[in-house]
């Protein structure tokens, strides 16, 4: 058989072709996010801290970082995580030092440290053309990355998670994800919907403005089309049998939506706690926590110092049974069973951090030192901070340092002896 003959054409075809390819694979590198990611793990895996033994004895100034797109401090058994400029960061508690970090071209819209000690991940969330639904997890020890998803999402989300499933909330919409990144629920605006019926109530025509979760379910506040108040509406983490959204309660519990709308402060599997100002009744009522059950039945109302609103940027903190919110002119904690306020602090400036049956809450000067169980002052700790934002300051305790995030800064204090 005669070998077959090439023309010039046909080479020249063929030429085309593998030139084609050859710019086709430029392209999709040049304009792939791969190329405009740079990742840098640690060179070497971090000891996990010590629980800490006791309050400390006094405090010094460690280190300080900017963290713009975190709310609170976001720790692992081994790291601190930041977030800014574009940049997750996982650092040293005791130096500041970066261990590892993760840079994208993209804005960041948030950082949350999730499911340590068992497998400690840092979470990022990117803004594309699609919202933050740009989403990457990070090994927070060794600085390489995990899982990544990309999804519908609204343009500004914040992260939460009290250790099983994570929450990303938006105003039009809602996402849970479990450790794998795998999508639990998407509630409220779906612009693709995969089933045409998701549930007796889905979030559409909603617009959501707090919410946690716990265990496997998710309660938010929100104001649906046709309410005339805000809602407390509490759904399952994860879709049930059939691929709906399991509901377990939602309710009008306001006349109105004339002033800022009642805040989610704590939840555990058994109960929901909401701040209310009390501005949207008939005749405005005092400030309040008011106490539901896990399907959003209203178990009780609790007056509390504070103001028709929270402060901008205010973050509850939860740890060993005890909630803490800073309603503006003090510190609440909370009882995460039955949703009752235990005690008040005045005059502080961020909710509180517990250790060894006492409770760390920050004021003007510092630290006060309260007992976790009935609120009573045993001392103070003062810090050294620079004057500036009146913004909350929010704790967290990583071995022996005090973290704190105070706007976009994150300061450390230590070290520290137990009292």
């Amino acid at each position: 058989m005669r070998p077959l003959r090439r023309r010039p054409v046909d080479l020249a075809v063929s030429a085309a072709i593998v030139v084609a390819l050859v710019i086709a694979a430029t392209a999709a590198w040049y304009f792939s996010s791969a190329r405009r990611t740079t990742l840098t793990p640690a060179t070497a895996t971090p000891s996990a801290q010590p629980y800490p033994a006791g309050v400390p004895a006094s405090l010094r100034q460690l280190w300080t970082a900017r963290s713009a797109d975190t709310r609170s401090p976001q720790i692992t058994d081994a790291v601190v995580v930041t977030g800014d400029d574009r940049t997750v960061a996982g650092r040293d508690p005791a130096t500041g030092r970066v261990l590892w970090s993760y840079r994208r071209s993209l804005p960041l819209c948030g950082v949350l440290a999730a499911w340590s000690p068992s497998t400690p991940t840092a979470l990022s969330a990117y803004r594309n053309s699609r919202g933050c639904g740009e989403v990457t997890a990070i090994d927070a020890s060794k600085g390489v990355r995990r899982f990544t998803r990309s999804s519908d999402a609204d343009t500004a989300v914040t992260l939460q998670s009290d250790g099983g499933y994570v929450l990303s909330l938006g105003a039009t919409r809602l996402e849970t994800w479990g450790s794998n990144l795998v999508r639990g629920i998407e509630y409220g605006r779906v612009d693709a919907r995969v089933k045409p019926d998701r549930g007796p109530h889905d979030g559409s025509g909603c617009r959501i403005s707090s919410g946690m979760t716990s265990g496997d379910r998710v309660a938010l506040v929100e104001h649906c089309t046709g309410d005339a108040g805000y809602r407390l509406t509490v759904v399952g983490a994860v879709v049930d049998k059939d691929e709906k959204i399991s509901l377990y309660g939602t309710t009008v519990i306001t006349s109105g939506t004339a002033f800022a709308p009642p805040v989610v402060v704590a939840m555990s599997e058994s109960a929901v706690a909401v701040y209310d100002g009390g501005a949207n009744s008939p005749e405005p009522t005092p400030p309040s926590i008011r106490a539901f059950d896990s399907d959003g039945n209203e178990t009780g109302r609790h007056r509390v110092p504070g103001g028709p609103e929270l402060p901008r940027g205010e973050v509850s903190t939860d740890a060993e049974g005890l909630a803490t919110v800073w309603t503006g002119s003090a510190t609440v904690a909370i009882d995460t069973t039955t949703m009752r306020p235990t005690f008040t602090v005045p005059d502080t400036r961020g909710p509180g951090v517990s250790v060894d049956g006492r409770m760390l809450i920050p004021d003007a000067r510092g630290y006060l030192v309260v007992d976790a169980a009935t609120g009573h002052r045993i001392g103070d700790l003062p810090v050294p901070r620079e004057p500036g934002t009146d913004a909350p300051i929010v704790p967290a305790l990583i071995g022996a340092q005090v973290v704190e995030q105070r706007g976009p800064t994150i300061t450390a204090y230590g070290p520290a002896t137990p009292r």
